[in-house]
């Protein structure tokens, strides 16, 4: 709350309520008077004592309280209204809208001072600024206050309001050739007149009244002397009249306006017509008004107001307040008087009295003049006291409208008494009051008929009472409250201007919040604009919609801002403001997406239509063209995307989930473009001290005669078609020798640059990539700008967009600034060097589906479409997919490149390309391979090279195919083109074809041995009969070779897999002592050996690492994987399935969850023979066999490994017989062991007592030293069987060391020594840990 807004607000109201005083002169005088003003510019009697009504530093003391008659009122100030009895009477309706439509024309009707400057300010204006605007607005214009004034004054001088009834009137009669009898008349003649006053003639006002009389002289009336006035001055004093005083007027003969008073300012504007019709009264203003006034004449009409105020004034408000004081003490006030009164309002009720029936005599009335005293006087309390005495009785009675006025006297009295106060309790009280008082209004419109005045008279009261609420609230700083009363008053008022007025005042209330309320404030200047259009009010709507504009595109509320620029486009246009109709019109163009066909239509007529009128009216050199392309709304274009395509780049239908071009640059870094024809040339750097050259402008590169093409996404957002003609580039051209060309200004030289012109047909609501193409004919820099265009049929709307490519900044520029990083494809200022050779490269045969490990062929065509020679062609494959079909055809062994490695790098690494790993990380093309054939030296103008490959595509889903072509021009070779690429792309759809799987067990016949398990299925969706070729291991072995056996019946049929079927097949894989061992096994039928080499060829190129380390201490014969021919059923398509990670089982114990850590380091097996006979005649009845331990180091460090034979277990000596066997007897020395009971599960084969049968012989202990990782050792070792039966060849361990063996050893020695524990640290394994065991041997 703002003490300052709070002490106008007082200050104004008590100005409103000050004592009204009425300036009389008689009829014939008064129409002489008004004539002689009119011709002279003479200011009314009226008007003379106007500027003077403020009389201070008057230090007067009144008593005028009966219950304290102690109790003094200082008053030091006391303003005076002084009216005319044309002006103290109330008006009509239509005329308050006469007069308040006057006080506004300049600020809501007249356009002259609007131009196109200030109708475009909208577009330019930030929200920001507009809400900056708008609270100046509110606070310094005063259109609002003078309407509604006129309302006010209105509804003033009413039978309710006594501070609006005259407390006094000055006589004024002119000193013509009368006599002083005549002047008595006269004075008694006013005393009537005034009298006849309506509120007096209506018995609402109490003809009790002071007066004061005045004789006036007027210099340039020329009838008497002053000496002569002021001697008929004196013979009145001395016959009665005593208070009379002279005033003169026009003294100053030469008109030199030396008075120093604005007269027009203190004017009376007399609101009703008819009164002012009848006495003359002109309300128009005169710059020489009042010129004739003198000093003199101003000091006295100055003196004579304080004398009268003093004097007659001041001493008849003390009497008449306190003589109703006294009057209201004696009857209202007192427990006697209470009581009274509330009997006796109770009989009052039944009888209630109408509005018009409450004349000045009566209590309720002298109770509201008394409030209305002590409010002019300045004493508040009493005044507050007076008003909810007497409020209370206008209830009662349904005395409606005088209730009204009595609670909107209270809610003033509020503001000036309880503004120190909370502002919430304050804020509440005010509230309350003018919410009963529009109650009490709507009340009194119901009962007070239904006739067109009443309503009209309602209506401005409830007007009045609106604004009244609004400044009050606006007063303490409620501006979020103030508007709600000025909406709802605009909701009931007939007048557009006056709901108009409301509306904007509410507005401007929101944008008064802290924080400012924006979008209602957008939001109900656009309710304003819209009555102010109604009422004709251009300016004013203009201003409002001016208002809304910038808020609505702060906010992007796209049907507003249709809205509003449609409707400021047909305002200033009917203004004559065609450039700014213009640039409205073509911005709601811009937002028209949400509309209908048709509407869009008409929006599209409109923008036509003023473009051609502009162009019409304005020269073209006084047009800026430039601008007014940029602001062209159609078509919509993304200046962020742009591609570049170079005559080098092939179509392809890469999408953005392909990773395009990064995949591509990393392709060409990796190895196809040779590095030093990549390396930057050598330069200043910080250890040389020379600056650092920093490109600011990243370019790229293209040869003269070659099309350059630029995709461009524009996009037709309106529900028609949209004609787009000479669609072309921007382009700005520097040749090598010569100055700077470009069509952006107007200059076009097709000798230089050549722009291809485009026409196209946009479907509705649908974007489109247009690809525009540019040709430069000579060596230089070009650069692309934008691109141009024509709208519509009519071809009057010309567009044009500027490039601002997207791309991160993550370059440092010579000032520190950071620069954008734009890739090759996105870069428009171009190196434009001499003409050089362009090659051309496309795949043949290539399918669009293919099934999953499917062989296919397909040809390479590379093509040399120049007349320049292209030498040292180099090809990059994707080795994954990709393979020469001649074999003798070798990728370049260069070194690999990797990423983060220097050049210095490069030539230390001696990693090949050919033989590198597929599987690291680090290379930059870790999938590619690099050709140059001797052939591709050289390649002359129109031959073609064809290049036949494999295709074996081998993941399911879309394969991306990328081939890199790399080839340099004929030495010397341009400095800007060293080198160029073609790019080829393909996509294919792999289907699949067999699901295939390998699991792999321990054989017992090796430790390398193993069965494999595979599981080939067919899924239900095929329509295909797969037939099986052959299963192969992969040829990474270098010390051992395998052989694959069946285990299975001799097929001879081939093997078919039909739709949904799956089939398992065991084949054993055994080391074989051949050295030229296939590793193949064929089935019936297989495919033919000339198609199985690339597949093989395939499955070779990735060997990973990471599995060559997991595996090559488990199996040796899985470590690649295998692969696994197929063919269909007709034969017309061969492929292999390759399973790159077989699931090896360590034991068969193990599952694929084993972890690592508990699977044995060592893996033994026994080859013993399984039946011995016994021989009996032997000494002590024993036979001899030898056994072969063969134990395999599968850890990655040598071992020292132990074998141990366990004599020590012996059987209860009370059973007799001995063996094996498998069902469970109480007997058996192990029955403390939990076996199965189940007859359906294997057991175990259980010795018997008296003990085992077969006893180790020989050395019990036996040591392999240093063991390689990897390696098998062989123990050779003797058992003694003594008795027939089944035995299990155990009791002995096995343990290993990791210590490291001694310099004297030699790697994989056997020594013998007594028998011993295991040493520390050793990790000691028992028969049943053994793969495959239980191993059983047979004495028969």
């Amino acid at each position: 709350m703002d003490p300052r807004d709070v002490a106008a607000y007082i200050e104004r109201q008590r100005a409103r309520r000050a004592p009204c005083v009425v300036v009389l002169t008689p009829d014939d005088d008064a129409r002489a008077r008004e004539s002689l003003s009119a011709a002279l510019d003479v200011p009314r009697l009226v008007d003379v004592l106007r500027p003077f009504r403020v009389v201070d530093d008057l230090n007067v003391v009144v008593r005028a309280d009966a219950e304290n008659p102690q109790r003094a009122l200082s008053v030091r100030a006391l303003e005076v209204r002084f009216k005319s009895d044309s002006g103290a009477t109330s008006a009509t309706r239509d005329d308050a809208e006469a007069r308040g439509r006057d006080a506004v024309a300049s600020e809501c009707f007249d356009v002259s001072t609007m131009t196109d400057d200030t109708c475009g300010r909208a577009r330019r204006e930030t929200g920001d600024a507009c809400v900056r605007r708008a609270r100046t607005e509110a606070e310094t214009s005063g259109r609002f206050e003078k309407f509604f004034d006129a309302n006010e004054r209105a509804t003033a001088f009413n039978e309710c309001e006594a501070f609006d009834h005259a407390l006094g009137a000055i006589l004024c009669v002119r000193a013509g050739k009368s006599s002083y009898e005549d002047v008595l008349q006269s004075f008694e003649d006013l005393k009537q007149q005034f009298l006849r006053l309506p509120v007096f003639a209506t018995g609402g006002a109490d003809p009790e009244t002071c007066f004061g009389k005045v004789l006036v002289w007027d210099a340039r009336d020329g009838a008497t002397t002053k000496e002569e006035a002021e001697a008929l001055l004196q013979r009145v004093r001395q016959t009665g009249a005593w208070d009379c005083e002279l005033l003169t007027l026009n003294s100053d003969l030469e008109g030199t306006c030396a008075s120093g008073v604005d007269w027009n300012e203190h004017r009376e504007t007399v609101i009703s017509r008819a009164a002012a019709e009848r006495a003359g009264v002109a309300n128009e203003a005169s710059k020489t008004m009042g010129r004739y006034m003198s000093l003199e004449d101003v000091d006295r009409a100055k003196t004579y107001v304080r004398v009268f105020v003093t004097k007659t004034l001041l001493p008849h408000m003390e009497r008449k307040l306190f003589a109703l004081s006294t009057q209201i003490y004696n009857t209202r006030k007192g427990l006697r008087n209470q009581f009274k009164t509330f009997w006796g309002r109770s009989t009052a009720t039944a009888t209630a009295h109408r509005d018009g029936e409450q004349g000045h005599r009566s209590p309720e009335g002298q109770i509201r003049l008394a409030g209305d005293l002590a409010f002019m006087l300045g004493d508040y309390d009493t005044a507050l006291a007076n008003f909810k005495l007497v409020h209370s009785d206008y209830k009662s009675q349904s005395a409606w409208k005088r209730l009204a006025s009595s609670y909107e006297a209270m809610a003033h009295v509020y503001v000036a008494t309880r503004h120190l106060r909370n502002k919430a309790d304050l804020k509440k009280d005010i509230n309350h009051a003018y919410d009963s008082a529009m109650t009490s209004l709507l009340k009194y419109e119901t009962i007070g008929g239904v006739g067109d005045l009443h309503l009209a008279h309602v209506e401005m009261l409830k007007a009045r009472s609106a604004v009244e609420h609004a400044k009050a609230l606006t007063a303490i700083g409620a501006y979020r409250e103030a508007h709600a009363p000025l909406v709802s008053a605009s909701a009931f008022v007939h007048s557009d201007l006056r709901a108009a007025l409301l509306l904007e005042r509410a507005a401007f209330a929101f944008v008064r919040c802290h924080p400012p309320m924006v979008r209602k404030f957008a939001s109900y200047m656009i309710l304003a604009g819209a009555r102010y259009v109604r009422a004709g009010a251009i300016a004013a709507a203009t201003r409002c919609y001016s208002f809304a504009l910038p808020v609505s595109n702060e906010y992007g509320w796209s049907a507003a801002l249709e809205h509003l620029n449609t409707t400021l486009g047909r305002l200033v246009a009917n203004i004559g403001h065609t450039k700014a109709a213009l640039e409205f019109f073509r911005d709601a163009v811009g937002c028209a997406a949400y509309l209908p066909a048709d509407a869009q239509t008409v929006r599209i007529d409109a923008l036509e239509e003023f473009a051609a009128k502009y162009a019409s009216e304005v020269p073209a050199e006084q047009r800026n063209a430039k601008d007014d392309e940029l602001a062209c709304p159609l078509p919509e274009m993304n200046v962020q995307k742009v591609k570049v395509i170079f005559a080098d780049d092939r179509e392809s239908s890469e999408s953005t989930s392909d990773h395009g071009e990064e995949a591509w640059s990393a392709i060409e870094r990796g190895g196809v473009i040779p590095q030093n024809l990549l390396a930057a040339a050598p330069g200043a750097n910080w250890l040389s001290g020379g600056p650092r050259t920093i490109e600011i402008e990243q370019t790229a590169v293209c040869a003269s005669g070659e099309d350059v093409k630029i995709d461009v996404d524009l996009k037709n957002p309106l529900r028609l078609p949209l004609d787009v003609n000479n669609l072309r580039l921007l382009w700005e051209f520097t040749p090598s020798n010569g100055t700077l060309v470009s069509n952006d200004r107007g200059e076009t030289s097709d000798a230089l640059v050549r722009a291809k012109v485009e026409n196209k047909v946009f479907a509705p609501q649908s974007e489109q990539t247009i690809r525009l193409t540019i040709t430069p004919s000579a060596s230089g820099v070009l650069r692309v700008s934008g691109v141009a265009w024509t709208v519509g049929s009519k071809r009057v709307l010309h567009g044009r967009r500027y490039f601002d490519v997207s791309a991160p900044r993550t370059r440092r520029g010579a000032n520190g600034e950071w620069l954008r990083d734009v890739t090759k494809h996105k870069r428009l200022v171009f190196n434009v060097c001499e003409t050089v050779p362009r090659c051309d490269g496309t795949l043949e045969g290539v399918p669009k589906r293919s099934m999953d490990g499917a062989l296919q062929r397909i040809d390479l065509v590379i093509s040399n479409v120049t007349q320049p020679m292209a030498k040292w062609i180099r090809v990059r494959l994707p080795r994954s997919v990709l393979r020469p079909v001649d074999a003798s055809h070798v990728p370049v062994t260069e070194p690999t490149v990797k990423r983060n490695s220097s050049r210095e790098d490069l030539e230390r690494d001696s990693i090949n390309r050919g033989d590198g790993d597929g599987g690291d990380d680090d290379v930059v093309d870790s999938d590619g391979v690099i050709y140059a054939l001797p052939a591709w030296e050289t390649l002359e103008s129109g031959s073609t090279i064809r290049w036949p490959l494999w295709f074996h595509p081998n993941a399911v889903g879309r394969t991306a195919v990328r081939i890199c072509v790399c080839y340099q021009p004929e030495p010397p070779a341009p400095k800007l083109l060293r080198y160029r690429t073609i790019r080829i792309f393909e996509s294919v759809e792999v289907t699949p074809s067999m699901r295939v799987s390998a699991m792999t067990i321990p054989s017992p016949s090796h430790p390398l041995a193993r069965v494999i398990r595979l599981s080939i299925a067919s899924g239900r969706e095929q329509t295909d009969i797969f037939k099986l070729g052959s299963v192969r291991l992969g040829s990474s072995k270098d010390r051992v070779k395998y052989e694959l056996i069946p285990l299975m019946k001799h097929a001879t049929a081939p093997r078919l897999i039909a739709p949904g079927e799956t089939i398992e097949t065991l084949i054993k894989c055994s080391p074989s002592e051949e050295a030229n061992a296939k590793e193949l096994l064929n089935f019936v039928d297989a495919i033919p050996e000339e198609s199985a080499k690339p597949l093989f060829a395939f499955h070779n190129s990735f060997k990973k690492n990471d599995a060559k380390r997991a595996l090559k201490v488990r199996n040796e014969a899985i470590t690649d994987g295998l692969m696994i021919t197929w063919s269909l059923k007709g034969g017309d398509v061969v492929g292999a399935q390759h399973v790159r990670n077989v699931v090896e089982l360590t034991r068969c114990t193990d599952t694929t969850r084993t972890p690592n850590e508990l699977k044995s380091k060592v893996t033994w097996t026994i080859n013993y023979a399984s039946t011995i006979k016994l021989d009996e005649t032997a000494p002590g009845n024993m036979t001899y066999s030898s056994v072969t331990l063969s134990a395999r180091n599968e850890s990655d460090d040598a071992l020292d490994i132990v074998f141990v034979a366990d004599a020590t277990s012996s059987a209860p000596a009370n059973v007799e017989s001995g063996g094996w066997s498998l069902e469970i007897d109480k007997n058996a020395w192990q029955n403390r062991e939990t076996l199965p009971t189940s007859e359906d599960k294997r057991r175990r084969p259980i010795p018997l007592p008296p003990g085992k049968p077969i006893v180790w012989v020989g050395p019990v202990r036996r040591v392999a030293k240093n063991v390689a990782p990897g390696a098998v050792f062989n123990f050779p070792l003797t058992i003694a069987c003594f008795a027939k039966g089944d035995h299990i060849l155990d009791g002995y361990t096995l343990s290993w060391t990791e210590t490291a063996p001694a310099p004297s050893a030699t790697p994989g020695s056997m020594s013998i020594s007594s028998v011993s524990r295991a040493t520390d640290g050793a990790r000691v394994a028992v028969p049943t840990d053994a793969r495959n065991a239980p191993f059983i041997i047979t004495v028969t």
